[in-house]
């Protein structure tokens, strides 16, 4: 997965659940390790949706469990960027 995106996604969690980013890893479980709630998980999609310009359906977000599982997804969801 992307360094870039990682890096971003963890740096957001991190935010959300009050936590340094480097205590979060691509393998840092939602609930288990950043205790995040329902508001937490819709705060944090919003976070993401806004930071890379996607839209994240109820679906999808419920399937997110990991970090990691959220940089997946955006890589394979937003759309190429023109500048590159």
């Amino acid at each position: 997965m992307e360094a870039e995106i990682l890096a971003k996604v963890i740096e957001l969690a991190a935010e959300q659940a009050g936590m340094d980013p480097k205590l979060v890893t691509a393998e840092s479980h939602f609930k288990n390790d950043l205790n995040f709630d329902s508001l937490d998980d819709v705060d944090f999609a919003m976070a993401v949706e806004e930071e890379f310009e996607l839209s994240v359906p109820d679906d999808d977000l419920h399937q997110f469990t990991v970090v990691g599982d959220v940089a997946r997804y955006i890589e394979t969801h937003r759309q190429p960027s023109r500048a590159a």
